[in-house]
């Protein structure tokens, strides 16, 4: 079924009236999991979803496993050392022999797995790359610092789809949510979020309705021209969103950065859908 461009970009989320308290209690699958690195970190993998690896890892010594924290609880985070490795532990989690044609932009997934001794497990899987594919050179940075500042941002943005979930009730493939968790990423990874830096992280030309990257991938269930229009939509709106971000920041300089602050500025990106954000800025 084609999914129709308005309404992809009128969602958002319902956002609860009270606030919960923060951070919300582990999910029950959090005891299962432990950090690990190395050699152990596979041994534990394949024990943990009862099958062997599809293929042999590139990098088996890049593999390791952590808890990090997020509003809605702990959560496991799987790390590769490459994309190819990447795409191998997504099949290996999820109870597959094959590998699925990920594009190089995509390295990171808040998966409920599908293996069978793990099913329903929650978990972050990242894979080390600089974020989208954009060169350090697009950002006026050195390679390794780039790969750090990369790492940070991927690792925050999982974190804010895992949050949305259990704060919002959901999680989707869609542009919104991939703003609002590139948003909290480049807070983490730059301390400011850049419109400009965005359209580069979603391979979006400016004003010409082009995307030649990482945006496109969650537009896969739409037709041609009418992805156009999502892209265009999408460039619209983020300097916009700029603005409320940084005059959110501007509003809580001197305050704690602390969870309840966090949750504001989630609620904030996620409870207006881009649709309404472009009607607001249009009148």
């Amino acid at each position: 079924m084609m999914i129709r461009p308005d309404e992809y970009l009128n969602h958002c989320y319902t956002i609860p009236e009270t606030p919960p308290v923060l951070p919300l209690p582990d999910e029950g699958f959090a005891a299962a999991w432990k950090g690990v690195k190395g050699e152990a970190a596979q041994d534990f993998l394949t024990e943990i979803t009862g099958r062997e690896l599809p293929f042999p890892l590139q990098e088996k010594e890049a593999l390791s496993i952590f808890f990090t924290a997020t509003l809605g609880g702990r959560l496991p985070v799987v790390v590769t050392g490459n994309h190819e490795d990447f795409r191998c532990l997504e099949a290996l989690l999820n109870g597959r022999n094959n590998l699925t044609d990920l594009p190089v932009t995509v390295n990171a997934f808040t998966l409920r797995t599908q293996a069978e001794k793990i099913s329903g497990h929650r978990l972050i899987l990242l894979g080390q790359a600089p974020y989208s594919n954009v060169p350090a050179q697009r950002l006026g940075l050195e390679e390794e610092d780039w790969l750090r500042r990369s790492f940070r941002l991927r690792l925050a943005h999982e974190c804010a789809h895992y949050e949305t979930l259990r704060l919002f009730g959901d999680m989707k493939n869609n542009a919104l949510d991939e703003i609002l968790a590139d948003a909290l990423g480049q807070l983490a990874a730059f301390g400011s979020f850049s419109a400009e830096r965005q359209r580069l992280f979603f391979g979006l030309e400016p004003r010409t309705g082009i995307c030649t990257g990482r945006l496109s991938f969650y537009c896969r269930g739409m037709l041609p021209w009418d992805k156009k229009v999502v892209y265009r939509a999408v460039d619209a709106v983020l300097d916009g969103i700029e603005a409320e971000i940084t005059g959110f920041l501007t509003e809580k300089i001197g305050a704690t950065a602390d969870k309840e602050t966090k949750y504001e500025l989630l609620a904030l990106l996620a409870g207006s859908s881009i649709g309404s954000r472009i009607r607001r800025d249009s009148r």
